[in-house]
């Protein structure tokens, strides 16, 4: 019988850099309250890997995907909606026109190792970029202190600036929607108690973590 206070199961899950970012700091202190005995191993997975890391093992994956085989379940969280980070201190903004946002410095983060990002995919615009990474653990960083912009996931930009709250959002001069984020996991686990639980935990950050729009 599955006793979460007792348990000492290991779970794997893939994430999403961006997912990373705010689902574990939340995930954690809830297994710390309820499952402290419980261990969990983070992957990184995206579009790209997430089916074949999931037939490899893992009990439960967050991210954007695509088609999937029939043996993975799949249930949205919410759809990734963007907005524009910026530091306060360096370069204080009253409103952002596109043209401002087009003629300013940009990271950016690209899962190509190239200059393309998701304004481009989506716009088919080019942006001024600076720099470009793999995922968005260190923008904040790297646009303190300076004038540079960052196009990011509102709960990535929520949890950015809990650790730097002199960096603000701006709405973006543009729509630009996401995909919708999900919570994968195999049909095998469906019954698994604790995989059963992990999900429940999940699905409770979600949603108490709703992206959050003000800027």
């Amino acid at each position: 019988t599955f006793e979460p206070p007792t348990s000492q199961r290991v779970l794997r899950m893939g994430l999403a850099d961006s997912a990373e970012l705010w689902l574990l700091p939340r995930l954690l202190p809830l297994f710390e309250a309820t499952a402290p005995r419980m261990r969990i191993v983070s992957v990184p997975v995206q579009f790209r890997t997430v089916g074949a890391a999931l037939a490899a093992g893992l009990d439960a994956a967050v991210t954007v995907a695509d088609e999937l085989p029939a043996n993975i379940r799949r249930q949205e969280l919410y759809c990734d909606s963007f907005t524009c980070l910026y530091d306060s201190r360096h370069t204080p903004l009253r409103t952002l026109t596109k043209k401002e946002y087009f003629a300013r410095s940009h990271v950016i983060v690209s899962y190509n190792g190239d200059l393309r990002g998701v304004v481009e995919d989506a716009l088919h615009e080019t942006r001024n970029v600076r720099c470009s990474v793999p995922s968005f653990a260190h923008v904040g960083a790297l646009i303190e202190g300076t004038s540079m912009l960052a196009t990011v996931p509102h709960p990535v930009a929520d949890q950015i600036r809990a650790l730097r709250p002199h960096l603000k959002k701006k709405p973006l001069p543009f729509a630009l929607e996401g995909s919708a984020l999900e919570l994968l996991w195999p049909l095998a686990t469906d019954d698994d108690e604790p995989c059963r639980f992990l999900r429940a935990k999940i699905l409770q950050v979600a949603r108490e973590a709703r992206p959050t729009r003000a800027s």
